[in-house]
């Protein structure tokens, strides 16, 4: 038994203790009156801990009591040790076992006459199975796995949870299957894929019960957007997983390679078939970079899988109770509406419409989509139907409305009479970035008058939001790298940068070239775009921006100058109340001497001047000053005016000592 080591303060605690032992056990007894008193009564039995359940399941991510590992990461941890990759090796693998001694040879064996007792006598009752739909090529992967469900604890944990999760979606998977004339077996290959979990997310990006890629998932049919994503919907995908099996099925006409396909991709099991020249799947085992690893193993889990599927009792699994089915009424909702009022119509919560829709990302249905159908608990329809119009206050009144290029988020806000806060929310928004043009959002109907003096509202709040901030008559100050920059045949436009823009999106949306774009305004074309960056935009003559849902800035509101020129800084700063000064050094000193004249630090002045801050200068330097003319336009000069008066106030204190 390997013993763990303790920390240093256990350690010396044992210690002691050892100490106090060997000292009781060996000291002689002084007798009679001599002897010690007897010490102190043991302290009492302290309570038990009484943890809160609750809280714990938060830092442990599942309820207390049970294995918070993910099948999948515990079928991993299995598929490792007794299938390591080629060259790897597996420091847990049993180097006596069969699996090794399976392994010293060129490859794995396979039962002669597809005979599993010649391949394992030592498992006589593999013969008694009753195999799936599926061809069972006997062999030592396929017995492996069976024995991982049969006798491994891990294995044996995700085998019950899987079986039991299956209750929900047999019937639904079963149905689309025998419709379709498929396997009924390939109801496992959703079992594996995400041991029937609608939510799976995987880390390379497949979703649903099927795992579906978001490129595949589009091929066959699937919506997937900011709003819907039917990968996740176990009917929709079920539907379109049928129709990929029919194609792969048509394609290589033997099941092991449409299931390897399904897993690797068709491209790569057509790849490893020409370049082998052979289309017998378990002969391509044999090659080297014949298949991909996870492929070589995804066709006999798959089939051994199902193996336990037909046979429950002889694998110890016949007890395990079916989770509920998944069962549903389908109803139609007008416009967009959120979970919480479909939940009152049907006399139930929001988390059981979330349960029910998984497809819809934003807890409510997408905008800008009439009778929009949702799924509400079984038996619930009549009072969805009921009640659904008298709860009309909650969801009529709310239109779509397609963002624009260069709009932001306040500004959408501001035109339907909202605060970000409650547009974020209404649209299931977390982060402002996520606001692209061309996007669908839910907003209040509001009439066009109104839209009309809100947008302006927006409009004038944007041209006093520059760096630095203007008063409310200034026009928006854009500095750019040539003020008199021409592109003949083309028109000048100038766009304000918002959250989440890139470089290339606004190049796309304005039909212009990437570098070109980089070019006019002096960026640099793999550095990230900040919101408030202002671009100009040489278009065609005829390009319309409203038409491609682009919002521009109003030239005649813009004050266009040269980057870094003198009329850029006294522009600037003459914004925040300062004025750009020269000052002549007359005696010598530092940077810091110079900023406590004027309210600035040595930091301030290096900066301006593009000088280390601890430059010593001499009588004639001259030194770029921003020197307070106007303490009321910005918080910037106050601040700057008053620690001027400080340093002025601290001069005098000396002078009189």
């Amino acid at each position: 038994m390997t013993s763990r080591a303790l920390p240093s303060t256990a350690l010396a605690i044992a210690a002691l203790a050892a100490a106090a032992g060997a000292r009781a056990d060996t000291a002689p007894t002084a007798p009679g009156p001599q002897a010690c008193p007897p010490g102190p009564p043991p302290p009492a039995a302290q309570p038990p801990l009484q943890p809160d359940d609750d809280q714990r399941r938060a830092v442990r991510a599942c309820s207390v009591g049970r294995d918070c590992h993910r099948a999948a990461d515990l079928m991993l941890e299995f598929e490792r040790e007794t299938f390591p990759r080629p060259g790897h090796g597996s420091p847990w693998i049993d180097v006596d076992g069969p699996m090794a001694r399976a392994d010293a040879s060129r490859g794995h064996r396979h039962a002669p006459d597809n005979d599993p007792r010649a391949l394992r006598p030592d498992l006589p009752w593999l013969a008694d199975l009753e195999l799936p739909d599926l061809p069972v090529h006997w062999d030592d992967r396929i017995i492996a796995y069976l024995e991982f469900y049969k006798n491994d604890p891990r294995g044996r944990t995700i085998m019950a949870a899987w079986l039991r999760d299956q209750g929900r979606f047999a019937d639904l998977i079963l149905d689309a299957l025998r419709d379709a004339r498929l396997p009924e077996d390939l109801l496992y290959v959703a079992m594996i894929e995400s041991s029937y979990d609608v939510w799976e997310y995987s880390r390379t990006g497949a979703a649903g019960l099927w795992q579906f890629m978001p490129g595949t998932a589009r091929i066959y049919g699937l919506r997937v957007d900011r709003w819907v994503d039917e990968r996740y919907d176990p009917v929709r995908s079920t539907e379109a997983a049928v129709l990929m099996w029919q194609d792969l099925y048509q394609r290589f006409g033997n099941w092991e390679l449409a299931l390897a396909a399904y897993n690797a991709g068709y491209g790569n099991v057509a790849a490893a078939i020409a370049k082998y020249n052979t289309n017998d799947f378990w002969q391509l085992l044999e090659y080297e970079a014949g298949l991909p690893w996870g492929s070589r193993i995804y066709v006999p889990k798959a089939i051994a899988t199902a193996i336990v599927g037909h046979n429950r009792e002889r694998f110890g699994f016949a007890d395990i109770e079916p989770a509920p089915r998944h069962e549903f009424d389908v109803v139609t909702v007008p416009t967009s509406v959120s979970f919480a009022t479909i939940a009152r119509a049907a006399g139930t919560d929001a988390d059981t419409i979330a349960r029910l829709n998984p497809h819809l990302k934003r807890r409510r249905t997408p905008p800008g989509e009439a009778n929009f159908p949702v799924r509400i608990p079984k038996g619930r329809a009549a009072l969805f139907a009921e009640r659904f119009p008298q709860l009309r206050g909650d969801w009529d009144g709310y239109t779509a409305y397609v963002a624009r290029h260069g709009e932001r988020l306040e500004d959408i806000a501001t035109t339907f009479g909202l605060s970000r806060s409650e547009l974020a929310e209404l649209n299931g928004i977390t982060d402002e970035a996520e606001i692209s043009g061309g996007m669908t959002l839910v907003v209040p109907v509001v009439s066009e008058e109104q839209q009309r003096e809100n947008r302006k509202k927006a409009h004038d709040d944007l041209y006093r939001s520059s760096l630095p901030p203007g008063g409310p008559d200034d026009p928006l100050l854009v500095a750019v790298p040539d003020k008199d920059l021409r592109v003949p045949g083309k028109r000048r436009w100038f766009y304000r940068v918002v959250a989440g823009d890139t470089l290339w999106g606004i190049a796309k949306a304005w039909h212009v070239d990437l570098r070109a774009l980089a070019e006019w305004n002096g960026l640099n074309a793999d550095a990230h775009l900040q919101p408030r960056m202002v671009l100009q935009v040489w278009a065609a003559p005829d390009f319309d921006p409203n038409a491609h849902g682009i919002a521009v800035l109003d030239e005649t509101r813009l004050h266009i100058v040269q980057a870094g020129s003198e009329e850029h800084i006294a522009l600037a700063e003459g914004r925040l109340g300062r004025r750009r000064t020269i000052y002549t050094v007359k005696r010598g000193g530092t940077l810091a001497d110079v900023g406590k004249l004027y309210g600035l630090s040595k930091y301030d002045l290096a900066r301006i001047n593009r000088k280390p801050p601890d430059t010593e200068l001499k009588a004639g330097d001259q030194v770029i000053v921003y020197e307070v003319v106007d303490p009321s336009k910005s918080r910037r000069a106050a601040r700057q005016l008053e620690r001027q008066r400080k340093a002025q106030r601290r001069s005098k204190r000396r002078k009189r000592r």
